[in-house]
């Protein structure tokens, strides 16, 4: 009895240091994970920032840090979620809002449901000053449950381009690839087929649809939100 009682407590011990050990590394890691995360998607908004067109910023100040990005808080919650559509597409909170050139530019991060997990971007719409709004760009930051070689593929740059530029029209078409669509796009028609909601993905993400539906989703859920705040 006195052996077993002897054990025991060993093995006690064990747990209890071995606990500890988890709750020091854990405690010690944690803030550079967190910094770490923020910094990809401050690189992200940096890079939405940009004319998806001609590549030059949108804005004269970009936040270089957490604090200057603070001031262009637009809508936050403390639930960390502003928007959740019927895909369980999901908007992030905060979203922020630039304004330059008579140009309201609207940041966030949002994510659908891909083949493993959700796949989050980072994305910019620009409301110009005749009322119109467009996406302007896409930066996919979360994609580490995809297919390497297929939805992996999706944070190509000859992906991601696809899912720029769409315009209003296409916006409130609702967006979904072209395989989704039923349609076959051509290599010329591409931009036109924007204009409609559909983006073209068979060609450049051969076998794979379920991640770039993800995105499409996560796109249509943005503009459910902004809709919903009354920005369209």
């Amino acid at each position: 009895m006195r052996e077993y009682l002897k054990t025991g407590l060993i093995l006690a011990a064990f747990m209890v240091a071995a606990g500890l050990l988890v709750s020091v590394v854990y405690n010690f890691v944690n803030p550079m994970i967190a910094q770490s995360e923020f910094n990809n998607t401050l690189s992200a908004i940096e890079e939405v920032l940009k004319d998806a067109n001609t590549g030059e910023y949108l804005v004269s100040n970009i936040p270089t840090n957490e604090e200057q990005l603070q001031n262009y808080i637009w809508q936050e919650s403390q639930n960390g979620v502003l928007y959740v559509s019927q895909k369980n597409a999901k908007v992030y909170s905060p979203v922020y809002k630039f304004a330059e050139n008579n140009n309201e530019i609207y940041v966030m991060t949002v994510s659908g449901v891909g083949y493993g997990g959700d796949v989050v971007s980072v994305i910019s719409f620009i409301k110009k000053d005749d009322g119109q709004l467009a996406l302007n760009k896409i930066e996919v930051i979360n994609y580490s449950q995809e297919t390497p070689g297929l939805g992996a593929r999706i944070s190509e740059e000859s992906v991601k381009k696809r899912f720029s530029l769409i315009p209003e029209s296409g916006l409130n078409s609702g967006v979904q690839v072209d395989k989704d669509a039923g349609v076959t796009v051509s290599a010329n028609s591409i931009d036109a087929y924007k204009e409609q909601g559909v983006i073209k993905t068979s060609d450049v993400m051969t076998g794979a649809t379920i991640t770039p539906r993800a995105v499409a989703d996560s796109i249509n859920a943005a503009v459910e939100f902004l809709k919903e705040e009354g920005v369209m």
